[in-house]
């Protein structure tokens, strides 16, 4: 028996990294954080952590977040990338 055909075949047939697995789990992570923008398109502020006010340092003095402009509320990534395309896709046709 040839050694160089031996050790190609046994080559093949060592475990390796399971791409398959790896791919589905990325898409189906993909598939879940559309989903949840699609239905929950608002998260909390992460400048005043949902509190629509922020305190100066000493924390005497509370004003309107500049971030949020008080709604304690930002537009997620996903939504905001969803909300561009779908903008794109009306004004092209």
């Amino acid at each position: 028996m040839n050694p160089l055909i031996a050790a190609t075949a046994t080559a093949v047939d060592e475990p390796g990294l399971p791409w398959g697995w790896l791919v589905l789990g990325l898409v189906l992570a993909g598939v879940a954080y559309a989903g949840s923008c699609l239905f929950w398109p608002w998260a909390r502020c992460l400048w005043c952590e949902g509190a629509g006010r922020r305190s100066r340092r000493d924390g005497r003095v509370w004003r309107t977040c500049r971030v949020c402009k008080g709604s304690g509320r930002r537009l997620r990534v996903g939504r905001r990338i969803y909300n561009a395309a779908a903008g794109r896709a009306r004004d092209a046709g």
